[in-house]
Formats: C-alpha cells, structure tokens, sequence
C-alpha cells in the first residue's frame, strides 16, 4: 500500500478545525483533525508532510512520526508541542492510524489491544456553541452574553455564571455527573494573572458554592485555570476552591514552569490535572520526577497524535497514574480518545461537550459515540468509526487543498 495524495479540509463556518485525509493507491482514506492556527498548519502539511509521505507504507506509522520530528522530514527540534508542526504532525498521526486499522479491517480500539472497559465516563466541559470556533478570535468567556433573545435557551457557558446550580442539576439529569467550569479566567485578564481582589475572589467561588448548595456532593467539579495565573495568586485562589472538594485544578499556571507546579501541587488539596498545553511524554516524564502533577491531561491533536499517547500511556502505567485525555475542539480528536480512553486501563474518564455533541459535531462527521447515563461507548465499524460528512465536504464554506505525486 502506498500514499498517493493527501487532503486539508478547511471550513470557514468552523474555522479553528483542520481536517486531513491521506489517500492510497488501495482505495483506503484516513482521516484526521488537529486545532488552532489553521492556516499555518496547512500550509505545513503540504510543504513538508505531504513530500515526505507521499509514495510511502502509510502503515510504518513509528517510523513517520519519528521522521516527521527527528529526520528524514523535517529535522525539527522545538519547543515540544503546541506548534504548528506538532499540530500538523498530531493530524497526520491520527489519520495514519484510521488508515491502518481500516486496512487491518479493525476498529481503532482493536488495533491498540482491544477493548479493556464496556465504556467509560465522561465530564461535561461546559462550554457551548460558539465557543473556539473561530480563527483568530478570542474564546467567549463565561460572562460574555450572546444576541439578547429571550427565545434562546440559556447555554451552558452562560449557566457557569448565571446559574452554576441549574447548570449542574440539568447534567446529573442526564446521568452525569462530573463536570468542569472557568469561574477566575475573566479575573485574570484584568491583571495579566499578577493578582486576584478579594470581591472578585468571592464572585468566582460564589459560583462553585451554589453548585455545592443545588446538589450537594452528587457532583464532581474540575475547575478550569486555563493557565493564566501566576504562581501566588494561584495559590491564593486554590486554597479557597478547595474548601468545596474540587476533584482537580486543571492548568493552574503556565505549565512550563515544572518547579512552581510542583509547589502549587504540595500547597493544595485537590489533585493536579495537566496539561493540554504541553503535555507529550518527556513532558510528563519531566514532571512526574518532580512529582507535578496527578492527572496526565494532554490533547491528541496538539501533543503528536495516537503514537505520543501510547507513549504517555506507558508513563501513566509505570508512575501510577491516570490518563484523562483533553477535548474541546473538533469530533475527530474526541472519537480518537474515546478508542484510546477504551483500550488502556489507566484511562479513567473521557473530557466531552454536550453542546458538541449534541450540536455542531452531527453536522461534521457520520457517526458520533453513543453518550447514556453519563457513559460513552464504542464504536461500530472500522478505524475511527467515522467519517467527514458529504454535506461539509461539498459546502461552498469549505476549502480543499490536495497534494499529490503529480504535484510535487
């Protein structure tokens, strides 16, 4: 089997998502997804991925994504994720392992090893629609109101301030019963994150309280700090927070700085979650030695894909601790975690999006996990289980680049 062509899906209705296709002389497509920076990671993919694998096994997945940092392709030794190759090589990675678990005629899960839970549980991240759609723009945070219509039901963003109470009751209602909100990040652009006053300090936990006073301990809460804080306003903040038995604080501060981490983590209570920013597996490695971090949250589409979480994976095993993948981007990256959440035991539960799943990402792709009870399950069919809809594919919104060998 060879790579004849490779294909960036671009759609400008949801323009922060790149999807890639990689086409073979067999008939077979992969499909994969990576976030943020979008045109620059296409451009990547076809000035220096598509040369490098065109033409080649597209199941010698080891070999192309140590060549796709180390050698052959790129020679590129960087700052370790987030940019704009580790992007570009994440989506890559994940339609490469779509591809050969199609050609292997398994589902993704069975090419890892195999099923070893029936399903697994998920958190609600409580954004909504809208939010990290667009390019170039600024999430909407949490007290950010959309068009004054009182037709519109409240959305989940909006609850996380308004009504944290009724946002909480609404998901244990359907069955789940772990979530994560935000409730400092619009206190720390105020001062870069230098410091918190005390009134906004109490509107933030105002907002955890009246989650604890609706349903009591029925919930569990991850709390959100997008790494904005400094090292002691961090504290500050999480000392309070974990009066109300958080079950983690999730980023709390740039997480490049492993020393002050592990400080943060020996002055607090709840247990450390980390980090979707920069999470590969020397990062972890390097952070497990300091004793920085509980909760191995990294995303697959910004980290390197399926082979780096198989090596984060084997880390999580030999430290004793769990996998928590990230997901609050596209539904390719959350099908993809799903297989993995599924296939390794120190997976412990799957980050999802009901606005998403329930919203824009029936629009995106065929098929979407079975969500019941607060539980996801696995999917049916080959590779991913998924495919990107005709409807997106054949929108006058979307643009399609292909590289082929003709073209190079």
């Amino acid at each position: 089997m060879k790579i004849t062509s490779i294909e960036t899906i671009h759609n400008k209705q949801y323009s922060n998502i790149v999807w890639v296709q990689i086409h073979t002389d067999e008939g077979l497509v992969g499909l994969g997804e990576t976030f943020r920076n979008p045109e620059a990671i296409i451009s990547y993919i076809h000035e220096t991925c598509a040369p490098y694998l065109i033409g080649r096994d597209p199941r010698r997945i080891n070999e192309h994504a140590d060549n796709l940092v180390n050698w052959t392709a790129n020679r590129y030794i960087g700052f370790p994720t987030r940019s704009v190759e580790f992007r570009g090589n994440s989506a890559i990675d994940i339609a490469l392992w779509d591809l050969k678990s199609k050609a292997s005629n398994l589902s993704l899960v069975d090419m890892l090893g195999g099923l070893c839970r029936d399903n697994i549980p998920i958190y609600n991240t409580c954004a909504a629609e809208g939010y990290n759609w667009k390019s170039n723009s600024l999430s909407r945070s949490s007290q950010e109101n959309r068009p004054n219509d009182k037709t519109l039901p409240k959305d989940d963003l909006q609850l996380q301030a308004s009504n944290p109470g009724e946002l909480a009751q609404s998901l244990l209602d359907e069955g789940i019963s772990a979530m994560k909100i935000w409730p400092f990040d619009e206190f720390a652009f105020l001062t870069k994150g230098q410091r918190i006053s005390y009134n906004d300090l109490k509107k933030g936990l105002e907002r955890i309280e009246k989650i604890r006073n609706t349903v009591g301990s029925k919930m569990d809460i991850m709390i959100e700090y997008h790494s904005l804080w400094q090292l002691a306003p961090a504290l500050k903040i999480a000392k309070h927070v974990d009066e109300f038995d958080v079950f983690w604080h999730e980023d709390p501060i740039n997480m490049a700085h492993l020393k002050d981490l592990a400080e943060f983590k020996s002055k607090t209570i709840a247990p450390v979650a980390g980090s979707e920013a920069l999470g590969t597996a020397l990062w972890y490695r390097d952070a497990l030695a300091l004793n920085a971090i509980d909760y191995m949250h990294y995303d697959l589409g910004w980290v390197g894909g399926i082979t780096e979480a198989i090596k984060i994976s084997g880390l999580a095993y030999a430290n004793n601790r769990m996998m928590c993948p990230h997901d609050c981007t596209g539904p390719v990256v959350w099908i993809a975690n799903l297989h993995i959440s599924l296939a390794f035991p120190s997976a412990m539960i799957l980050e999802s999006v009901r606005a998403f799943y329930n919203g824009f990402y029936t629009n995106l792709v065929t098929n979407l996990p079975k969500i019941e009870n607060g539980l996801a399950f696995p999917m049916a069919g080959v590779g991913l289980g998924t495919e990107l809809h005709k409807s997106l594919l054949n929108s006058p919104d979307t643009s399609i680049k292909k590289t082929a060998a003709i073209d190079l």
